[in-house]
């Protein structure tokens, strides 16, 4: 799995982390990504932080770690 792989779930997961995430657009550009059309450039400033988390040698990205994303808290949308 790929830690770049963003699944529906984790806008539940990041409200349970207490963020304000309403849609997919907390992350990512568009409204409802799609895994077969997916490109970096359709992540947003945080989408693109939390990808590079891939540092934590993770095998999927934790929403959780949105808590210390450096930028803005709230929904991008």
């Amino acid at each position: 799995m790929s830690v770049a792989t963003g699944k529906p779930q984790y806008i539940k997961l990041a409200k349970d982390a207490g963020l304000p995430a309403q849609n997919c657009q907390y992350c990512h550009t568009t409204a409802v990504p799609k895994n077969e059309t997916f490109k970096p450039d359709d992540l947003n400033e945080r989408g693109k932080w939390l990808v590079a988390e891939a540092k934590r040698k993770a095998t999927a990205a934790d929403p959780a770690w949105l808590k210390e994303y450096p930028g803005p808290k709230e929904q991008a949308k």
